[in-house]
């Protein structure tokens, strides 16, 4: 049997804060659509604990990750995962390809509200038994490039259960970039991540992990960009989440906790190859303006964005955490970046024991493509710090921590 228990601390985002997540920004925040949260959730067995966090924030650099893990647990940091929902309606956290700072009073603050977060987590605590339930959200998101994009996306959901069989909690891991609200948004808004939580409130408690996100968002269903669609569109998600837990899903067996982390894993950096082409993508852009088509243009203005910014900004040394971690049976490896959604198929292809990738977690070294997606010109690829291939590097970094872990655990 494991012990499960949950936390939740408000964050305040004062009027007047610079907001995060969209280049094209239009000024800062002006008020609050939905308060920001920071969450925890502690998972106790054979006498070890595992924290994981996750804010509603553009990012969790690498300076605020450890700020964290060392006021958490300075003797198993390996057991501490730190995330963020990737809301592009917080505040900003110093979110930057390749990595960033986060403002002094930022660290602060998060860092307080984490231990708080976490300290009620753990008083909270209740025994209990963890099921792992897998399937396609439909009509909320899809990628938004490549040859033949989805228009569905594998979410994964932990549902926490008494003894008794009643839900007592879970975590809903959402492959999608929360990008309901657009640049001109001035409101802070935890958006999906929060629209979802709004949606599951006859869940005791729920927290919402953003995974394999890089390349998917909810550009190919949403209607427009506002209050009421971000409303519908979490409704529809958090229905959704609702009926996969009506199936029993995967038992999480045994009670052992072990965690692996790679800490500034070192990618091949993309200081080598010639400056983005931004004549041919001002080209496009006119083009697909001719049309009309709105997503064609919204396509290749992020293209040219993310060209632009590339253009100045080419970290030398790109550095990514890797982290794995295994309860009972349950296994999930996470990065600090923003993954194709592909490298989560990696992943569990090489380790079919894990459940899930997640995403922006201890760490935020930018977008992470697959090395097929080099032969695009989206934005995701033209920000990206790494060299084709990163991606790949990466995953086999994290079926390797997988793997040691399974070892450990027939040992």
């Amino acid at each position: 049997m494991i012990s499960v228990g949950h936390g939740v601390v408000s964050l305040d985002v004062p009027l007047g804060t610079p907001m995060g997540g969209y280049a094209a920004r239009v000024g800062p925040s002006t008020g609050t659509l939905d308060g920001l949260e920071m969450h925890a959730v502690s998972m106790s067995a054979a006498g070890r604990r595992f924290l994981w966090l996750v804010g509603d924030l553009p990012a969790i650099n690498t300076d605020l990750a450890d700020a964290i893990t060392a006021r958490l647990s300075s003797a198993s940091p390996e057991l501490v995962w730190v995330g963020a929902t990737h809301t592009h309606s917080g505040p900003d956290t110093g979110c930057h390809a390749g990595g960033g700072t986060t403002p002094p009073a930022l660290l602060t603050q998060l860092t307080n509200a984490a231990q708080e977060a976490a300290a009620a987590a753990v008083r909270a605590e209740v025994p209990g038994f963890l099921t792992v339930h897998s399937g396609e959200l439909e009509a909320v998101a899809g990628q938004r490039s490549g040859p033949a994009p989805l228009g569905t996306v594998p979410i994964t959901a932990l549902a926490f259960r008494s003894p008794a069989g009643d839900l007592l909690g879970m975590i809903a891991i959402l492959p999608i970039h929360p990008t309901i609200l657009g640049a001109d948004n001035q409101l802070v808004s935890a958006d999906l991540a929060g629209a979802v939580r709004q949606g599951l409130i006859d869940v005791p408690w729920t927290m919402v992990a953003t995974g394999a996100a890089g390349d998917i968002s909810t550009r190919p269903h949403r209607r427009e960009q506002t209050p009421t669609e971000l409303a519908r569109l979490g409704t529809l998600a958090a229905a959704q989440l609702m009926a996969l837990l009506e199936n029993p899903g995967s038992a999480v067996d045994g009670a052992g906790l072990a965690g692996a982390r790679t800490l500034g894993f070192g990618l091949p950096a993309r200081t080598n190859e010639g400056a983005p082409a931004l004549a041919g993508i001002r080209s496009r852009l006119a083009a697909a303006q001719a049309t009309g088509d709105p997503v064609a243009v919204r396509e290749a203005e992020t293209a040219l964005q993310g060209a632009e910014l590339s253009a100045v900004s080419r970290p030398a040394d790109p550095r990514l955490t890797v982290s794995a971690i295994q309860v009972g049976s349950l296994r999930l490896v996470a990065f600090g970046a923003e993954p194709y959604l592909d490298l989560q198929a990696q992943v569990i292809a090489g380790a079919p024991d894990v459940s899930a990738l997640v995403g922006y977690t201890h760490g935020y070294l930018g977008y992470l493509p697959t090395k097929a997606a080099y032969d695009t010109d989206v934005y995701e690829v033209n920000i990206s710090p790494v060299a084709a291939g990163a991606g790949e590097l990466a995953v086999a970094e994290g079926i390797r921590l997988s793997s040691t872990l399974a070892s450990q655990f027939r040992s």
